[in-house]
């Protein structure tokens, strides 16, 4: 298989109007129906691939070319508006869908976006099928055209699937959440409530282009003022895309990465959930390797 070029490690992102073009998300659409087409594992006649985005300003038009080219190629795009990018690999597995992709530059300013693919399992696509993809850029749609529709009660079936998982009574918290105007600005608010927290909401205004803008994961300080200043028990900051988050204690300090995933991974130890390990990146602190030591 050849070599990637346009996909890096976190599907193909860059400037709009320079990298990312309509029709390059077209392209992509296209491409990576065709490419589906070609396995055996497929559940229809036609490709199904779900697209969701975040809230820039550009991903109405980039949705709308990536969802032309998954039926130009015969597939069949549904729509499912803003999500947070979990909900890509949540909904791929919940609804079998073939393909799903996300229109987001995760942490990024909002003159940037991206194409992400999530494979039927719900993980990544892996560097071989972002080659495969990337080989078919120039190749032409199939004979049949399929349909695109929106994808009703998408956000309610992720918050199904979000009850499911977190079997958690958050009675009597008080919780400050910074949405980064991003793809949480709905779900986050929702579920924590309906999970029992009293919720305080900040940065949840997108007008396409104050996503990540002095806010969220990228800039968890007004978060760790608003909670060390109220009786809020805890703060969560989100980046754009909602995959990452960042946490504020409750006397205003900022926790990061490393030391969430430590407290996640020892609660899951001492249960006995946690099997296989952790996975962390090069950038893991000393701390946490002692920690799980």
């Amino acid at each position: 298989m050849g070599e990637r070029v346009l996909f890096g490690t976190d599907g193909v992102r860059g400037a709009v109007g320079d990298v990312i073009t309509a029709d390059l998300a077209l392209r992509l659409g296209r491409a990576a129906t065709l490419e589906c087409a070609t396995r055996p594992s497929r559940n229809s006649e036609r490709p199904q691939v779900l697209v969701i985005r975040d809230t820039r300003e550009s991903g109405p038009m980039l949705e709308a070319a990536l969802a032309a080219g998954v039926a130009s190629a015969g597939g069949d795009a549904m729509l499912g508006g803003v999500l947070p990018s979990p909900a890509a690999s949540i909904l791929a597995r919940r609804l079998d869908f073939d393909l799903a992709a996300v229109v987001s530059a995760s942490h990024n300013p909002f003159g940037d976006n991206g194409i992400k693919f999530f494979q039927r399992s719900g993980m990544k696509l892996d560097d071989d099928r972002e080659a495969a993809i990337e080989s078919r850029l120039d190749d032409p749609g199939g004979g049949a055209v399929g349909r695109v529709r929106e994808l009703e009660g998408a956000l309610d079936d992720y918050l199904r699937e979000l009850r499911t998982a977190f079997q958690l009574d958050l009675s009597g918290l008080e919780v400050v959440l910074d949405c980064a105007n991003g793809a949480t600005y709905r779900v986050a608010p929702i579920i924590f409530e309906k999970l029992g927290a009293k919720v305080e909401v900040l940065s949840n205004e997108p007008d396409g282009r104050n996503i990540n803008e002095a806010c969220g994961a990228t800039h968890p300080e007004a978060l760790a003022e608003r909670v060390a200043a109220s009786d809020a028990t805890i703060g969560f900051a989100f980046d754009g895309d909602g995959d990452r988050v960042i946490a504020v204690d409750g006397d205003g300090t900022v926790r990061d990465g490393d030391e969430l995933i430590a407290l996640a991974a020892s609660h899951l130890r001492d249960r006995g959930e946690l099997s296989g390990g952790v996975a962390v990146t090069v950038m893991t602190n000393f701390g946490f390797h002692t920690k799980m030591g």
